[in-house]
């Protein structure tokens, strides 16, 4: 058996403060008690509590102003911080480009058709992203028409209202925008092929809106596992067992 690990009691101070914080008992920007009252409310000593603000402000979950008079001010949890934090994870695992494709591969299509059957109204808000995706290309911007492209991806996942699946996603598309717009840096295409490249994509988006516009959850799952079943093998071709981490470098 392994050894049970006691919390230091300036973790345990942490955990009281973290709870007060995710329960909504204090507010984004509100401040913490001075330190002395601090002391005094919980009963702790000051190199104790100390501890427990430094593990807060690690998590960044309060930010602690030198020589202030005032206490730390308070941050809610962000998913961004997160999400950034898991990349950080699978570049430590040494976890490979494909391996994020496939992920991708496994979430989407059932979102698809959960947004089909739900909310089948989402299809205008895709449709915005497609306006702004078209032009991007008209703007002969294809650096940024890749960022844009991950964006759509994220905002397709959020429409679902899973916001476990949408932080996993978060943190997939920085990954594949990243490894997307190094790609084009590195294929170097020109400008009129770029677009007939972009605009096919475009007219795939085109079409899963209009199938989650008419409530078809089916067809919308169909479509887009095989939508991005030929966009993984496109952009994964080259990737030559790429990992996470050097998109990064």
């Amino acid at each position: 058996m392994l050894p049970v690990r006691v919390p230091k009691t300036g973790e345990i101070v942490a955990d009281q403060i973290r709870r007060r914080i995710i329960r909504g008992e204090l507010n984004e920007g509100a401040f913490l008690p001075s330190e002395a009252e601090l002391i005094e409310s919980l009963g702790v000593s000051r190199p104790t509590l100390r501890e427990a603000l430094r593990v807060l402000e690690a998590e960044q979950l309060i930010s602690v102003g030198r020589g202030s008079r005032t206490g730390a001010r308070v941050h809610l949890p962000r998913a961004e911080s997160v999400a950034r934090y898991a990349g950080f994870a699978l570049q430590a695992e040494a976890t490979t480009i494909a391996d994020v494709y496939q992920a991708r591969l496994a979430i989407e299509p059932f979102v698809a058709a959960s947004v089909a059957r739900s909310t089948p109204k989402a299809a205008a808000r895709l449709d915005q992203e497609i306006e702004r995706l078209e032009a991007l290309v008209d703007a002969k911007n294809f650096v940024e028409f890749m960022i844009g492209v991950a964006q759509f991806h994220r905002v397709l996942v959020e429409l679902s209202g899973n916001k476990t699946l949408a932080l996993i996603t978060r943190m997939l598309q920085e990954i594949v925008a990243r490894y997307q717009v190094n790609f084009l840096e590195t294929h170097r295409r020109k400008p009129e092929e770029q677009t007939k490249v972009a605009m096919t994509g475009i007219k795939s988006f085109r079409k899963l809106s209009r199938l989650i516009a008419d409530g078809d959850g089916d067809g919308a799952a169909t479509f887009w596992r095989e939508h991005l079943e030929t966009s993984n093998k496109v952009w994964l071709r080259d990737s030559g067992g790429a990992e996470v981490i050097d998109v990064f470098d």
